[in-house]
């Protein structure tokens, strides 16, 4: 049974580890945008980049676990979008979605 809707994350999204890196994501697909931001999906994160991450000596810099938010009913060229709700694990702590960016489009 799918959970709550939540807002899909887009580039306009803001994803940071808890030592307030953030993530740069690009969109793999561009079919499907919100506001004119393309909508990310599972291997967007993974493929994303945290700068600025304040963690010493070993900053986090890669998402490598999603542990919440993936969309159990909305996928994209076979991969679930991402949602508001998700979380994880980076290389060197903990990461979450601190805004969607958007309040247009929502799945489970």
């Amino acid at each position: 049974m799918p959970g709550f809707p939540s807002a899909v994350l887009t580039e306009a999204s803001t994803v940071k580890c808890v030592h307030q890196g953030v993530l740069v994501a690009h969109a793999s697909q561009r079919a499907l945008t919100v506001g004119g931001a393309a909508v990310l999906v599972r291997g967007d994160l993974l493929a994303g980049a945290f700068l600025g991450c304040q963690l010493k000596p070993v900053p986090c810099t890669q998402i490598t676990v999603i542990a919440a938010g993936v969309s159990t009913t909305l996928a994209l060229g076979g991969q679930p979008v991402m949602l508001a709700t998700a979380q994880g694990s980076t290389n060197a702590g903990q990461w979450l979605a601190t805004d969607a960016g958007q309040t247009q489009l929502e799945a489970a």
